[in-house]
């Protein structure tokens, strides 16, 4: 459960654009996705403001960033999708 100290310690690092809210958080130099610590550990911004907005992610389901930016916590450009659907929407080898 998502208290309200930690939304709005989570929107006090959310730059909101006319298009993208984007993470000004720390951010995960391996893959780029922004990080917010809760609960004691790092989770993906983008999951945390998809369980804000839009409620819990089911543990089959992955995040799909819909705009294609890794820092956007928008929840609008936030789909559940399956593993498989999210490999082929991305960019990489196995989208094509």
């Amino acid at each position: 459960m998502i208290d309200l100290k930690d939304i709005q310690r989570f929107m006090k690092m959310v730059d909101k654009t006319n298009n993208c809210w984007i993470w000004i958080g720390s951010t995960r130099s391996i893959n780029g996705y922004g990080q917010f610590l809760f609960n004691g550990k790092l989770v993906q911004s983008h999951r945390i403001s998809f369980e804000i907005f839009k409620g819990d992610i089911p543990n089959e389901l992955f995040i799909d960033h819909l705009c294609r930016n890794k820092i956007c916590v928008n929840p609008e450009h936030l789909e559940a999708v399956s593993n498989k659907e999210n490999i082929l929407r991305g960019i990489g080898v196995c989208a094509n």
